[in-house]
């Protein structure tokens, strides 16, 4: 069955996009203050409770600026329910590293109407995976993370307490019990000070974030999006594939080229 090769090449390129794993989400306090904003009293967004909530128009209006100013480097994302705190790594390559980073996530918009308002995608909700395979207890497989429950809006009590009794289980997360305190929102104060302990702890709280996409996934939506718009797509084809694999046979690149395109 032949395809059309920019279709295909543009869907790939969107589905990387949207790929949880090309952001970096270890440590948001390491981000300049204004690339990130606490939402205080209640989590309305992630509870699907309110369509958007505003935000005070001078941090709105420098973290609207940046989005504008960044497209491409960074990606605008709505966290709660935050993993804080110190912890010993298991290589022994450092005595601790420390930990503020959003368990969940949405893909989040802000936007300026009379007042800023931020609003995400409630129904496409992203788990923090990548932290959560550095939180396992010793004697566990990283491939335990497919077993996260799968969750969907507007989140449960049901749904967190299967989330509470897996954190329990397979990892060294500490006061896994404040998952009952959501969506009543501890604030920044809160998240810096249990960010500060030589222990991991879950804080209830929800913040807007601007994160990084690393430099590899950037090279790959360039590389994505150039591809897209060649024109000679067997060429380019046969170029990337000879590139990447020097020792295939080169009529086996003419043959994978040709089924492709």
């Amino acid at each position: 069955m032949q395809h059309n090769p920019k279709k295909l090449i543009e869907y790939f390129r969107r589905c990387y996009q949207a790929d949880s794993y090309d952001l970096s989400l270890n440590n948001i306090l390491n981000l300049k203050s204004n690339r990130r904003l606490f939402l205080d009293e209640r989590d309305y967004l992630g509870a699907d409770e309110l369509p958007r909530v505003p935000v005070s128009a001078t941090a709105g209006a420098k973290l609207l600026e940046q989005v504008d100013a960044y497209r491409k480097e960074r990606r605008l994302i709505y966290g709660c329910l935050f993993i804080c705190g110190n912890y010993a790594l298991q290589s022994g390559l450092s005595a601790k590293r420390k930990l503020c980073a959003p368990l969940l996530y949405f893909p989040a918009k802000l936007h300026f109407d009379e007042d800023y308002f931020v609003e995400i995608n409630s129904a496409n909700i992203h788990v923090n995976l990548p932290v959560l395979r550095q939180l396992l207890k010793p004697d566990v497989e990283s491939s335990i993370t497919d077993s996260f429950s799968v969750l969907a809006s507007p989140l449960s009590s049901t749904q967190l307490a299967d989330v509470g009794r897996w954190l329990t289980h397979y990892t060294i997360l500490e006061n896994v019990e404040e998952l009952g305190r959501w969506p009543n929102l501890s604030g920044k104060a809160a998240v810096e000070s249990a960010s500060k302990g030589s222990q991991l702890s879950l804080v209830s709280a929800g913040a807007v974030i601007l994160a990084d996409r690393s430099r590899g996934s950037r090279g790959v939506l360039h590389e994505l999006q150039l591809l897209g718009r060649e024109k000679n797509y067997l060429l380019r084809y046969r170029h990337y594939w000879e590139s990447a694999t020097g020792k295939l046979h080169r009529k086996r690149v003419s043959w994978i080229c040709c089924r492709v395109c």
